[in-house]
């Protein structure tokens, strides 16, 4: 049974990294090359139907070096076939050294996954706690941020430099199932943050934070404001009564 692993695993090795591992001896090149040309491509495939947009504005060689990389050098932890891409994108964040042909790569896998993963996710999602006079944000809506307007980004638009004001997206599922994104800005954004914070326990104290964080010209011109925004927000169905 050892010997057996230990040919399973220099298999395994082979055909991850052929450069650096030995292919098991008597095995024939030609199923080999078969082999490493199937699980190979099938990770590449699975990853370009899940980051379009991403394959979209890299060329046939930075994808696939992009991927080989990925493919090589990451241990994924997920039994799941289709999560793979979700420790892509994580790869991308915190391991990869090869994302400086685009500087907002790793921003994008994370937009382009987090539509994939709400989707996913959204009905197993549990009900939070109301807390106080507080709407409650739904549990099939993410508050996203980003350095890059990531969800503009594509052939014709590729920015080089991050946005002076961070990009505040919401993404949610409407009732039709389908993922939706609103792009917001910083005051609507730290708003839902505070109503995620359940320290904050009504809307008095909510508006007291903003006020105090913000410190308007007008303090009822952005009270006002706020209120519309939730409103909105409701009605969407980002935010529940």
């Amino acid at each position: 049974m050892a010997e057996l692993r230990e040919q399973q695993l220099q298999f395994a090795n082979h055909l991850r990294n052929p450069a650096k591992f030995p292919a098991p001896q008597g095995v024939e090149e030609r199923r080999l090359q078969i082999y490493r040309d199937l699980f190979f491509n099938n990770i590449a495939n699975l990853l370009a139907n899940t980051f379009p947009v991403m394959r979209s504005i890299l060329n046939d060689a930075q994808w696939q070096a992009l991927v080989r990389d990925f493919y090589t050098e990451h241990h994924c932890e997920t039994p799941l076939f289709p999560w793979i891409a979700g420790e892509f994108a994580e790869y991308l964040l915190n391991e990869s050294d090869n994302v400086g042909v685009f500087p907002f790569l790793a921003e994008l896998a994370y937009y382009e996954w987090s539509e994939i993963a709400l989707r996913h996710t959204a009905d197993d999602a549990e009900m939070p706690m109301r807390v106080g006079d507080k709407p409650v944000l739904s549990p099939r809506c993410w508050v996203l941020s980003y350095h890059y307007p990531v969800h503009r980004i594509g052939k014709d638009f590729l920015p080089q430099q991050v946005e002076a004001i961070p990009v505040c997206l919401l993404m949610y599922c409407n009732q039709d199932d389908e993922v939706k994104f609103v792009e917001s800005n910083p005051a609507t954004f730290r708003l839902l943050q505070l109503l995620m914070d359940d320290t904050f326990i009504n809307m008095d104290v909510v508006n007291t934070q903003l006020l105090q964080e913000m410190q308007p010209e007008k303090p009822d011109v952005l009270l006002k404001h706020l209120q519309q925004t939730i409103a909105q927000l409701q009605g969407l169905g980002v935010l529940l009564v």
